[in-house]
């Protein structure tokens, strides 16, 4: 498992040191946050400096050179720079030991595997501090993966932003020629400095640089999927470069840009104009006292400071500079620089380095990284390598150090390898607006034919389930003949049952009773007293059932035959080709030999019957469109929305359903029959009478809600009818929302909309991952748009719009790659 870890030390070893430590899986919030104090401790650094005193007396540096006096044989200096690093070390572990750092100590012990990979982030600002070998801590052996990193305590995340057109351009050799006068650097090259790394004739180092000086091709014609380095080869007097320089001409998947000693106007010209990954020092370095600036030698005569080069390693770092290697002496200044630019991470030495350490170190560090470990564990590989070199220079595995800006994450060599080589805005747009073009048009195409109508109707049918649960309609009472209530009365109910079941709910003064029961004719005993009921009791409302043609087994179904015609509805519902109700008729036209030869619904009739004793009447509006006071029922066409071709005969509108197990209140037969329900859940309500028991009844409809249930459940017809009716009540005289298909053109808007957002992901995103990751993201969200809306009254294209996102994501994403 892979961990971060992070120390923070406040104040010095003068006052003592105030320590959180926070541990937590990497890439997450930390899991674990505890704090402690470290003693006042001045002998660690007393004896630091007498180990740092011995240790660069023995010289052969990659530093300028510094006057010590030496007194004793090299063998003595070896020996007592080794008993003062033991010395060193035993004080480092005493002190971390202490009683008031133990407990995290013990947390780390209890927190940390062995098999971990461990990021070990010593956040400080004390120089002193800051310059102590973490790696001494004895906790450290029980984790071979774990490696110690420094990190400033005040840091930010650098956004990678692209390129932007710089002033400088590339050009031919010959057309900078006159900027080097004859050579590299500006020194002419008949007069070759006295150095290992000797000048020669460009012929002669064409190998080493394989293509020319580190950029004078254009930047369009580098090779995709390379990692880019740029890699200063500074002043070499006295030290010996060139195996730095076989290491990096050798890296697998690399683009190497070698400056050897260049002036300060070269190093600017390749910071503006190009993208690098790397940036690789070489030569003689060293920091000031304070351990918060350095310099570098660039050449014989030039050093340089990082600040005057700020802008451009700004620049660097805002094109995507991961790593800065500096194989020089002494960088800790230079890399306290660094982080104050935001590169994420720099890897120095935090003393001088002789040859053979910096070389070594480069080679087993370059073999590790390429070869797919980690940043971190190729570096502490490679430290534990440069034990080979205790006998030489003593305590050489504690040069190397990591200084890590907290905001980045390490990459590896492969990420690097693999990031998409940038291109400029105006390509970027080009690609983008074509993704945008492909996708929408086509998703448009399809869904005109159909190809997308089922997929749209599921996801709306998911999007009704996921609203939340509205109140029930109180205006409504279902009178329900459940499966008890057939046994008891028989199938179909006795004429005398109904009959007596309206003169119960009569007495109490019901606005509406609608009875969805056919009873086309006699059945039973006691059909006077129900057609009494047809002729007499004006809240009565019949049920009929118009004919198809071209369908024998749809010849309708006739009205109670003392039923007026003001009073009666026809049952008919549209569903879809998959079976499940989704639309409201309200009216159709019936056929002039159609015996049910009513205009009106069931639910309208019942709903406008309940509205006129509350003095609201419909009124006809423009455009096909009924008015009923608060609201307005505007009719579906053949291609509405995900519709397509559709049947659009009568006046058809989306259904609004409440959810249906709370929507409505209900007693069942029995208990009306004997007397034990509620004048109050009667009076001045629209009743409806109807069977729900799980008989063979072809009145029952799959409905959105249904795939809630497993097995599938329907609704029965009288049911679906209360609904309708209260989706018609509702609207007039609540402003409940009716369902809305938002016009052609604003859906044409609304999937040009999602192919804008998936084209924009995948041009902004450097990754395919990040850009498919973003795109599932942006989904989501417009899944919740979506429903959100639908929860509105407004139905918009969600499946269209997001198969557009995803299209041209996914296209401009291919055309990027090209």
């Amino acid at each position: 498992m892979e961990k971060l870890v992070v120390l923070k030390l406040d104040d010095n070893l003068t006052k003592g040191v105030r320590a959180t430590l926070e541990i937590g899986p990497e890439g997450e919030r930390a899991t674990v946050e505890i704090q402690g104090f470290l003693p006042p401790k001045l002998e660690i650094a007393d004896n630091y400096d007498r180990w740092q005193s011995v240790y660069r007396s023995l010289g052969d540096f990659r530093i300028k050179p510094i006057a010590i006096t030496i007194s004793e044989s090299r063998t003595a200096q070896l020996s007592k720079c080794r008993e003062l690093a033991e010395q060193l070390s035993l004080q480092i572990n005493s002190w971390l030991d202490s009683e008031p750092f133990r407990k995290l100590k013990d947390t780390l012990l209890v927190q940390l595997n062995p098999s971990d990979t461990v990021r070990f982030l010593i956040k400080t600002d004390d120089i002193v501090l800051r310059r102590l070998p973490w790696y001494c801590w004895n906790i450290f052996n029980g984790y071979p993966k774990a490696e110690i990193a420094l990190s400033a305590t005040a840091y930010k995340k650098i956004p990678i932003s692209d390129p932007p057109k710089s002033p400088l351009r590339r050009g031919t050799l010959s057309e900078f020629s006159p900027l080097f006068k004859g050579g590299w650097g500006g020194s002419p090259i008949s007069d070759p400095p006295k150095s290992p790394l000797r000048r020669g004739t460009l012929s002669e180092f064409s190998p080493l640089f394989k293509g020319g000086w580190g950029g004078s091709a254009d930047l369009e014609k580098y090779p995709a999927n390379r990692v880019k380095i740029l890699a200063i080869l500074g002043n070499s007097e006295n030290i010996n470069i060139e195996q730095d320089c076989k290491l990096l001409e050798g890296l697998p998947s690399a683009e190497v840009t070698f400056l050897v000693e260049p002036n300060r106007r070269k190093i600017c010209q390749e910071l503006w104009e190009n993208n690098w990954d790397i940036l690789f020092f070489a030569g003689h370095s060293d920091s000031d006292a304070s351990g918060r600036s350095g310099k570098f030698y660039i050449n014989k005569t030039e050093s340089l400071t990082v600040e005057e080069l700020k802008q451009g390693f700004k620049l660097a770092v805002n094109r995507g500079l991961q790593l800065a290697i500096l194989n020089s002496c002494d960088g800790l200044g230079i890399a306290r620089q660094f982080e104050d630019l935001g590169i994420p991470q720099t890897i120095v030495m935090r003393e001088p380095v002789c040859d053979r350490v910096a070389q070594d170190f480069l080679k087993y560090f370059l073999a590790s990284f390429c070869s797919g470990e980690s940043l971190y564990v190729s570096v502490r590989l490679a430290r534990q390598r440069l034990a080979e070199c205790e006998s030489e220079i003593p305590a050489a595995d504690w040069l190397p150090v990591i200084c890590q800006n907290p905001a980045a994450n390490p990459p590896t060599w492969q990420e690097l390898a693999n990031k998409p080589a940038p291109f400029p805005w105006r390509r970027r747009l080009q690609i983008g607006l074509l993704a945008i073009a492909i996708s929408a048009v086509s998703v448009t195409g399809m869904r005109s034919l159909g190809w997308l109508q089922i997929w749209e109707l599921q996801a709306f049918d998911q999007l009704m389930r996921l609203r939340p649960a509205e109140s029930s309609d109180s205006r409504l009472l279902l009178v329900e003949a459940t499966e008890t209530d057939i046994e008891k009365y028989g199938f179909p109910l006795p004429d005398g049952t109904i009959a007596q079941a309206v003169a119960n709910l009569a007495q109490y003064r019901p606005q509406t009773i609608a009875l969805d029961i056919f009873r086309p004719r006699p059945s039973g005993v006691g059909y006077a007293a129900l057609a009494a009921s047809f002729q007499s009791d004006r809240s009565l409302i019949g049920l009929c059932s118009v004919k198809e043609s071209g369908k024998p087994n749809k010849c309708g179904i006739k009205p109670p035959p003392a039923l007026p015609k003001e009073r009666l509805g026809f049952s008919d519902v549209v569903a879809d080709a998959d079976g499940i109700l989704r639309r409201h008729l309200l009216f159709m036209q019936p056929q002039t030999t159609d015996l049910c030869a009513t205009e009106h619904s069931l639910s309208m009739r019942a709903a406008l019957h309940y509205l006129a004793a509350k003095g609201i009447t419909p009124e006809t509006l423009s455009g096909d469109k009924i008015g009923l006071r608060k609201a307005v029922f505007a009719p579906i066409h053949g291609s509405t929305g995900a519709y397509q071709n559709l049947d659009n005969r009568g006046f058809q509108i989306m259904l609004n359903y409440r959810s249906p197990r709370t929507f409505i209140q209900r007693v069942s037969l029995t208990e009306l029959l004997e007397g034990k329900v509620s004048p109050n859940l009667i009076k001045d309500r629209i009743i409806f009478i109807g069977v729900t028991a799980p008989i063979s009844n072809p009145d029952d409809f799959f409905t959105p809600y249904s795939a809630r249930e497993i097995p599938y459940q329907k609704m029965p017809g009288v049911l679906l009818q209360a609904q309708m009716s209260s989706q018609i009540i509702s609207a007039a005289l609540d402003g409940r929302p009716l369902l809305q298909i938002v016009p052609v053109w604003q859906e044409m808007l609304w999937i040009l909309g999602g192919a804008a957002v998936g084209s924009a992901i995948a041009i902004v995103s450097r990754r395919r991952l990040f850009a498919v990751l973003r795109a599932i993201a942006f989904a989501g969200i417009l899944v919740g748009i979506c429903w959100f809306l639908l929860i509105q009254g407004w139905w918009v294209p969600l499946v269209p719009s997001v198969v557009a996102m995803l299209g041209a994501c996914g296209i401009a994403i291919v055309c990027k790659r090209i």
